[in-house]
């Protein structure tokens, strides 16, 4: 098992890092493969949480959600940036660009009708451009300087913790260096940090596969489609229907044409939900799943619930400092 590294999940373009979501995925090294559902897992103490109705809320991306990411980002980047001036070394903070919008339509939810559209922004473009400042400033560094510096933000390799996920697949994590001072500092652990992403992701994938097999969620899926073709915006689903939008914003499509794109494509969705009912499907759908799923995946979706918000709260208190 390896760190904990910071990607993704598979619901938004490889590169497109902080204007909608700071992921992080288990990642196995070929010499200690991670672990995948096993009865240690299900042994693992439940955490103490009351269950109070917000596991569906940590599973929805809505606008709300997206302006959360946005938020937290740029608080972790403030605080490794100190972390790292405080040990005489240089970091340089990489932008999430426009904070997403309010009325923002989502995969999950449908946001203002009187001014349709997804949050993307010719920032993408700017941000997928190659290497960040950050990165492009390590890379400038000696071998030597190098290893010192990622040794300083990184952490020692041997200290490390075990964390395994709902699903039963586990990894490490580091516990030193000024990224786990960060997350400690603004979540209260570094765990709490990694878990506010990397459970729901997990708990997610199993969600994404109970609703292939869903037979009310799949004929509003194929109500959805029909309707989609039929405005000449053809999608498989609503995230891959702002996905190809976000990749037109990498590949450099200027304000106007993102602007008249979204708003067309988010216009259609809107009818078209309306119509098909995908997303109350769909909500409807999660909470069945969540309803079967074990008290303590509920538990600990309840878990990642309080502790966001204690991390949002410490955020907002560093954006007014």
């Amino acid at each position: 098992m390896t760190e904990l590294s910071r990607r993704r999940t598979g619901r938004t373009p490889s590169r497109l890092l902080p204007l909608l979501i700071l992921a992080v995925s288990l990642v196995c090294a070929a010499a200690t493969a991670c672990t995948g559902p096993s009865t240690a897992a299900s042994a693992e103490a439940a955490p103490a949480a009351r269950e109070s109705g917000h596991a569906a809320t940590v599973l929805t991306s809505d606008a709300d959600a997206l302006r959360q990411r946005w938020q937290l980002f740029g608080a972790l980047q403030i605080l490794t940036q100190r972390c790292m001036r405080d040990r005489g070394l240089r970091y340089l903070v990489t932008s999430a660009g426009p904070q997403p919008p309010a009325g923002a339509t989502t995969a999950d939810s449908i946001g203002s009708r009187s001014a349709p559209g997804y949050g993307v922004s010719t920032a993408l473009g700017r941000m997928n451009d190659g290497p960040t400042a950050q990165d492009r400033y390590v890379r400038s560094l000696s071998a030597a300087a190098q290893t010192r510096y990622t040794a300083a933000l990184d952490g020692p390799a041997d200290q490390v913790a075990a964390l395994t996920l709902p699903s039963g697949s586990s990894g490490t994590y580091t516990t030193g260096g000024c990224l786990a001072r960060a997350r400690a500092g603004l979540y209260g652990t570094v765990r709490a940090a990694l878990e506010d992403t990397l459970v729901p992701q997990d708990v997610d994938q199993l969600l994404e596969r109970y609703l292939a097999t869903a037979p009310a969620y799949q004929k509003a899926l194929k109500r959805w489609q029909r309707c989609m073709a039929g405005t000449g915006r053809a999608a498989k689903t609503p995230a891959a229907l702002i996905q190809s939008l976000q990749a037109e914003a990498v590949k450099g499509a200027s304000a106007a044409e993102l602007a008249r794109g979204q708003r067309a494509a988010a216009a259609a969705d809107q009818r078209c939900d309306a119509a098909s009912g995908l997303r109350r499907a769909g909500a409807a759908q999660r909470d069945a799943f969540l309803r079967d799923q074990p008290a303590r995946t509920r538990a600990r979706l309840e878990e990642v619930w309080h502790n966001r918000q204690r991390a949002l709260a410490r955020a907002a208190a560093l954006h007014r400092a």
